[in-house]
């Protein structure tokens, strides 16, 4: 029987995993995806926000600001790339100056710094500030990390003590059970377990509607993102968006924004638009040409108009999009559920919730902690054993760790910078890659400029050396999504020089 099983390694998942491998306890982790951070805590703005936002006193205000605080000190142990790069809300009429001045007081109330500027002010920070930009709001704290790194790293952790993880594993049915809960997979497979922490993201109100007296609805709230090459970074050094709007389902959305990356490139996005499939996380042509629209618009005001006067859409690499699970109350649903004893929620966890998550577990654990008094490991090993990218060697660290290892002199990815070393190192890790889209993940090999268009066959060719498998098994990111349909001959080219 396990102490706890944990629905979802998004990033609320992760965290409580994490945490309670302190202790003392047996710890399964289910995600209903190939790869950890499957869902809602990969497809985000990847921005760490301040906290001046939320409503004074709410479930988000409380855990957006914990989790804030908490981001230098959990990314330098997990060797996870952060930066406090800034936020501001820009102002481009005085309607918008109001709202800047209510998040200022917000932000008092919440206990997180902010100035307000004036165009005086943002035109000595920033001084190709555009024209018509009149005043902004600039919170310190904000930053900026990579979501999916984030959570990898946090189930690397757990992992090496002792965290028990099951992929393609979609809980489905749970009932009570003397002493705890009988959860049902998918696929018939069955978990008894004493607690259940709920953190399923857009089909979390699925589980705790089965258990709780409590019932609530998930509405999965669609945003897309655009990708920009690298030669912007130089351009976008704080994460600027626009004030906040309210939704008409409740709740409200940030705005499109253009935000740096840890990873050297630039983001922009994001639109809000409600579905009703809690899995339908395609990138659209409607989302892509709402962003584009809008920063055609509002191109001029950002300081990299004075070097590219127009949007620049030949800069767009890539796009990507993700469902936030917005809950029909507008605040986050945490802790155990009305009527089920042991059913831990972490739901409805909409944006601000990759700042939020890491507190949100947190919280979870020390519940978990204070229902079965487990004791702490005597051996727990704190961080995890990461490879320096290449990319990102000196010279004389290159040549080292090539002497060590031949597989660092070994390119796949060129635009990126990834070796072969790399590559391998990603596919042996805890929780390793078992996808070219979890190697992407890991490593960035496809991530540049070209899109996996020079690296990618040689990176199924390693998985598939790695793993004892053939091409025609790996997938881009689990499921059906194959790379290779089929050989292209009715023999193989080794038979036919026999």
């Amino acid at each position: 029987m396990w102490d706890a099983v944990i629905v979802g390694a998004g990033v609320c998942g992760a965290a409580a995993a994490r945490a309670l491998s302190r202790y003392r306890l047996r710890v399964a982790v289910l995600e209903k995806g190939s790869d950890v951070c499957a869902g809602a805590s990969r497809g985000n703005s990847a921005m760490v926000h301040g906290g001046f936002d939320p409503e004074p006193g709410s479930l988000k205000a409380r855990f957006n600001v914990a989790g804030n605080r908490m981001f230098d000190a959990l990314c330098q142990e997990l060797a996870v790339p952060f930066q406090r790069s800034g936020t501001m809300i820009l102002a481009v009429s005085e309607a918008d100056m109001e709202e800047v001045r209510r998040l200022h007081e917000r932000g008092n109330q919440n206990g997180v710094p902010t100035q307000v500027l004036d165009r005086a002010a943002l035109l000595e920070r920033w001084p190709a500030m555009g024209e018509g930009a009149v005043g902004a709001l600039f919170c310190p704290s904000g930053g900026i990390v990579c979501p999916y790194t984030l959570v990898i790293a946090m189930c690397e952790n757990a992992a090496r003590n002792g965290v028990e993880f099951f992929l393609n594993t979609e809980a489905d049915s749970i009932v009570p059970m003397e002493g705890g809960w009988r959860l049902t997979a998918g696929d018939g497979r069955v978990f008894e377990t004493r607690l259940i922490l709920n953190c399923a993201g857009t089909h979390a109100d699925r589980l705790n509607n089965q258990v709780s007296t409590d019932t609530f609805r998930i509405i999965p709230r669609f945003g897309a993102h655009l990708i920009m090459d690298r030669e912007y970074i130089k351009w976008v050094d704080t994460t600027i968006t626009q004030t906040p709007a309210a939704l008409p389902t409740g709740g409200h959305t940030k705005g499109m924004g253009i935000m740096p990356s840890v990873d050297g490139t630039v983001i922009l996005g994001c639109d809000a638009v409600d579905y009703t499939d809690p899995d339908d996380a395609a990138t659209t042509a409607r989302s892509i040409d709402a962003i584009v629209d809008y920063f055609k618009v509002f191109w001029k005001y950002l300081p990299i108009s004075a070097v590219y006067p127009s949007f620049p859409v030949e800069g767009v690499i890539n796009a990507y999009g993700g469902l936030r699970p917005h809950p029909d109350r507008d605040d986050y649903i945490i802790g155990e559920a009305p009527g089920a004893p042991g059913f831990l929620n972490a739901a409805g966890i909409e944006s601000p919730g990759l700042t939020a998550g890491p507190a949100i577990g947190e919280h979870l654990a020390r519940l978990v902690v204070e229902k079965l008094s487990p004791a702490e490991k005597e051996n727990y090993r704190p961080g995890r054993e990461v490879l320096k990218p290449f990319r990102e060697m000196s010279e004389e660290e290159r040549t080292e760790a090539i002497r060590q290892n031949p597989d660092y002199a070994k390119i796949v990815c060129r635009c990126e910078q990834v070796t072969e070393a790399e590559i391998r190192d990603a596919i042996r890790r805890p929780v390793g890659a078992r996808s070219v889209g979890a190697v992407k993940m890991r490593t960035r090999a496809g991530m540049g400029r070209c899109q996996g268009g020079f690296c990618q066959s040689r990176v199924v060719e390693i998985l598939c050396e790695e793993l004892g498998c053939s091409p025609l098994e790996v997938t881009q990111s689990g499921s059906d999504s194959y790379i290779l349909l089929g050989e292209a001959c009715s023999h193989r080219f080794e038979e036919a020089q026999a």
